[in-house]
């Protein structure tokens, strides 16, 4: 969990405070990395803080076997595996209750992503994350974390108003199962829609963790790419804005203005416990590579107000 950051006192300058804020959020960030990616956990391991959250995406090219050895790497270069499991990707209870203990027994695994899975048809009986978490196969000794996904730009096929429902649910239910729950966002390229969705989710649960989900450093075609297949097309746009001209669109971008902006927000003290989640979409080490420079302290803030140059 992130360790939360003291609000700027009153009248105090702002540029006293965000760089360490910063700094804080960086070091504190968990990544992902798919499950056949070995060389990437290999770099990951060598150069991230020991305990640093990792998930193991689920693709439906990857089997079981490569899911539990993913875990089992992860825990062994001293990170903390979070592995994804697919609701509609389950053939049954059975596979979902065989996978838990594997990951457990093998990998030491206490932590999973929930999610639904990006395919239309189910292959088992379960349609949703909410059908995995009432699965009696949850009630693993070892399993103390599930973490949820959170939609700051909406989904394309379900309304806000049954995205907060569903959320609470998912939060009351693994409470009760004497879990503690988190909420690990789509990414995001602009921190307005991010700062009203966590406005709306503190006033409801003051104490669950969010971590917010960020595109790493990747080239602007790619990040578009991937922002047009998981829906986030609205915030995208800034992408393009705070570019000079279309030739920015052969460039590269990072998250350092999101970053900066939640940082700086006043209201920061009240997002507690906040963190970052980094979606590497321009490679793992890469995106590794980048947060620990900032992690360091080795950046200046932009004087236009928009983000920060990286020191390399």
């Amino acid at each position: 969990m992130t360790r939360p950051l003291a609000a700027a006192p009153p009248g105090a300058d702002p540029t006293t405070t965000v760089p360490a804020r910063i700094v804080e959020l960086a070091r504190e960030a968990s990544y992902e990395v798919s499950a056949r990616d070995g060389e990437a956990i290999k770099k990951a391991g060598a150069r991230l803080t020991p305990g640093t959250r990792i998930s193991v995406t689920w693709m439906p090219a990857d089997n079981d076997d490569d899911r539990v050895s993913a875990a089992r790497q992860l825990r062994d270069a001293g990170l903390e595996p979070v592995p994804h499991i697919a609701a509609r990707m389950l053939k049954d209870e059975h596979h979902l209750d065989r996978l838990l203990g594997r990951l457990s027994a093998e990998a030491g695994v206490g932590q999973l992503l929930v999610i639904s899975g990006d395919v239309k048809q189910a292959v088992g009986p379960f349609e949703s994350s909410s059908d995995l978490i009432a699965s009696s196969a949850f009630r693993k000794p070892m399993l103390h974390t599930i973490w949820v996904g959170g939609y700051p730009e909406g989904h394309p096929t379900i309304d806000d108003e049954t995205l907060r429902a569903v959320l609470d649910r998912k939060i009351a239910t693994i409470g009760e199962l004497g879990m503690t729950p988190g909420v690990i966002t789509q990414f995001c390229f602009d921190a307005e829609p991010i700062l009203q969705w966590m406005k709306a989710f503190r006033e409801r649960h003051d104490g669950v963790a969010v971590r917010v989900g960020l595109a790493g450093p990747a080239g602007i075609r790619t990040l578009l790419r991937y922002a047009a297949i998981c829906g986030v097309g609205a915030s995208a746009k800034a992408l393009i804005t705070r570019g000079a001209s279309i030739a920015r669109l052969l460039s590269e971008a990072a998250p350092d203005p999101v970053i900066r902006d939640l940082a700086e927000t006043p209201t920061y003290g009240e997002l507690q416990p906040v963190g970052f989640h980094l979606f590497p979409f321009g490679g793992l080490d890469r995106t590794v590579r980048w947060m620990e420079v900032v992690a360091a302290g080795r950046f200046k803030l932009h004087s236009s107000a928009s983000g920060f140059q990286v020191l390399e």
